[in-house]
């Protein structure tokens, strides 16, 4: 049996995480994830203003949850990162606060990683797309097709580097996430690259994933974010920093 600890990074998800929680509490122990023993959930919040906190905190006495906070809003990648620091289990996950992926699909990225003897594997929208089970508005497939062409220089071969449900060995976890320095999105390409540099093995696997409403993502303000981060990333490439 394997044991895993879930990063869920978490700003303002008063909404939204006690749903996510719940069907992670069924998932587990109504025998949905039999070959997987959860470790302990580490919701990183992310210098949240509602009551994010006091929804993860009211799940303790049915799930082994730890609250790492963060001292004001710094970003996903730096919330990720404050959780990734706190794993114990053989595997790490993280897993967005929103569900969009069902939990029931990470025993697919668990049999990626040991039958194709891989260090990471990440859901795809993208192949999830292609074969029919992935629900997803026309303008975003648009964007995260032009995100991929900015990345594929950095991460080639891979194809969907956002998707909110990545698998890691625990050792490749670590040792990534002490490398790792990006605080907002593009934290996952930032890892992905670092990971292929390195010489993990990275699979792709294709989840059933539905867009959910409320997306913390701001097509102006986080793209130009974006841009920047991946301008830095081919900067450190060129300079052999990455």
């Amino acid at each position: 049996m394997h044991t895993l600890s879930i990063v869920i990074p978490a700003f303002n998800e008063e909404p939204r995480l006690g749903r996510t929680l719940n069907t992670i509490r069924h998932a587990f122990q109504g025998g949905a994830l039999p070959d997987i023993r959860l470790d302990r959930i580490i919701v990183a919040d992310d210098g949240s203003t509602d009551a994010t906190v006091e929804v993860a905190e009211g799940f303790a006495e049915s799930l082994p949850i730890t609250v790492v906070r963060l001292p004001h809003n710094r970003g996903k990648g730096a919330a990720v990162r404050a959780g990734m620091r706190l794993i114990t289990g053989d595997f790490a996950l993280i897993y967005d606060a929103d569900g969009a992926a069902p939990i029931a699909e990470v025993p697919k990225l668990f049999n990626a990683i040991l039958e194709r003897k891989a260090d990471i594997a990440i859901g795809s929208r993208v192949l999830g797309h292609s074969e029919g089970i992935v629900t997803m508005r026309r303008h975003r497939r648009f964007i995260g097709r032009t995100y991929h062409l900015l990345c594929s220089l950095l991460v080639p071969g891979i194809r969907d580097t956002a998707c909110g449900c990545k698998l890691f060995r625990r050792e490749a976890a670590e040792t990534l996430f002490r490398l790792q320095r990006i605080d907002r999105f593009s934290f996952d390409v930032e890892v992905l690259a670092i990971a292929l540099r390195r010489g993990y093995k990275v699979v792709e696997v294709p989840l059933h994933w539905v867009a959910v409403p409320e997306s913390k993502v701001r097509l102006i303000r986080d793209g130009i974010q974006m841009f920047r981060c991946l301008v830095a990333l081919y900067v450190r490439r060129m300079m052999g920093r990455l």
